[in-house]
C-alpha cells in the first residue's frame, strides 16, 4: 500500500508538468510552425529543443518509458508497458521477414523487454524467454509463413490479438485498468467495421480482423456487416460506442471518432484522480501524457504544412489538467 501511496503522489506531482489547455491552446493558434515550436521549449518540453521536435519527443518518450518501469509491478499498470514490447515485436519481426530494412526507426522505448534480448529471441526463433502470449504469436507467424505469403499486415495482426489478450489479463488487476483496456478494443472493433464495409471488403476477411476481449462481441459486429452503414451506425448507438459512431455519423470524420474513444479512456482515470489508494491517479497521468505526445506530434505536423486550424481543432482530445 505504501508503494501505491508513494507512486500515485510522484503521478499528482509529475501532472503539473503537462502541458494543458493553455499551452496546447497556443500552439494550435500558433501563426507559425516556429512559434508552435517556442511553446514547447518555453514550457521545458523535452530537452529544450534539443534534437528538434523529434528529439524532444523522443526524450518524453523516454521519460515516461522509466517512469513505467518504475510503477509497472503496481496492479495492472504492467498492461501498458507491454504495448512497447509488442510493438518491437512487430518491428523485429518484419525485419526477420524482409518486410523493412533497419527496424530501428520503427522502435518503442523497452516496455518490460529489454529490447536487445527481444530481437535475439526474435532472430534466432527461440522464445521461450518471452511472455506465453507473445512466444505463441510469434511461433505461428512462423508456422503460417512456413506455407503461405510473408506479409507485415499479417504480422500486426497475430500480434495485437496477443497483446490484447494479454493486457486484458494484466489489466483485471486493477477494474479501471481493465475498462481502459476493453474500451480500447470496442473501439478498435467498431472503426474496422465502418471502415471495411466503407471498402466493401468480405465479410471472412473482416471476421479474422476482430479481437476478442471487448463488450461487444465479435458475433454482434459481424452480424452488423450485413448491414448499410446508416444501419450500423443507429445500432452502434446502442452500444458502448454510442459517443464516438455519433461523431462520425456527423461527418464521417475517423479523427473525431478516435478522438472520442480517448476521451472516454482518459475520463475513467480523470474521475478517480485524486483517489491514492488505487491505480487510478498513476494510470491517469500516464494515459494523459501519451495524448499530450500524440497532440504534439499531430499539431507540429499540420502546422509545418500550414494546414487550416480546423483539421487541428477536430483532432484534439480532452484535457487531463
Amino acid at each position: 500500500m505504501a508503494e501505491l501511496i508513494y507512486a500515485a503522489s510522484i503521478a499528482r506531482t509529475l501532472e503539473n508538468t503537462l502541458l494543458g489547455q493553455e499551452k496546447i491552446t497556443r500552439m494550435v493558434f500558433a501563426t507559425s510552425y516556429e512559434e508552435g515550436v517556442r511553446v514547447l521549449e518555453e514550457s521545458g518540453f523535452g530537452n529544450a529543443g534539443e534534437g528538434g521536435v523529434d528529439g524532444m519527443i523522443a526524450a518524453e518518450e523516454a521519460r515516461l518509458a522509466r517512469f513505467m518501469k518504475e510503477v509497472g509491478g503496481l496492479k495492472g499498470m504492467q498492461s501498458f508497458a507491454l504495448v512497447n514490447d509488442y510493438h518491437n515485436a512487430k518491428a523485429f519481426m518484419k525485419a526477420k521477414y524482409g518486410k523493412t530494412g533497419d527496424p530501428s526507426f520503427m522502435f518503442a522505448p523497452d516496455g518490460t523487454i529489454d529490447s536487445a534480448r527481444l530481437e535475439d529471441a526474435v532472430m534466432n526463433d527461440s522464445y521461450e524467454s518471452l511472455p506465453e502470449k507473445m512466444a505463441d504469436a510469434l511461433s505461428g507467424i512462423d508456422a503460417y509463413f512456413a506455407s503461405n505469403p510473408r506479409s507485415g499486415r499479417y504480422i500486426d495482426l497475430m500480434l495485437d490479438k496477443a497483446m490484447y489478450s494479454h493486457v486484458l489479463e494484466v489489466g483485471r488487476k486493477a477494474g479501471s485498468v481493465e475498462k481502459y483496456w476493453k474500451v480500447e478494443i470496442d473501439h478498435a472493433n467498431a472503426e474496422t467495421l465502418l471502415r471495411m464495409k466503407g471498402a466493401g471488403a468480405p465479410e471472412k476477411d473482416f471476421r479474422e480482423q476482430l479481437i476478442d476481449g471487448g463488450e461487444i462481441s465479435p458475433d454482434t459486429l459481424a452480424a452488423l456487416y450485413e448491414e448499410e452503414e446508416g444501419v450500423i451506425l443507429e445500432k452502434l448507438k446502442y452500444t458502448c460506442v454510442a459517443a464516438a459512431a455519433g461523431e462520425y455519423a456527423a461527418d464521417k470524420s475517423f479523427a473525431r471518432f478516435e478522438a472520442c474513444k480517448d476521451n472516454r479512456q482518459l475520463e475513467i482515470f480523470k474521475n478517480d484522480r485524486y483517489d491514492v489508494f488505487s491505480v487510478a491517479p498513476i494510470a491517469g497521468y500516464y494515459v494523459a501524457k501519451k495524448l499530450e505526445l500524440k497532440a504534439v506530434k499531430m499539431i507540429t505536423t499540420l502546422l509545418k504544412i500550414n494546414a487550416d486550424k480546423s483539421l487541428i481543432k477536430e483532432r484534439l482530445r480532452e484535457f487531463y489538467v
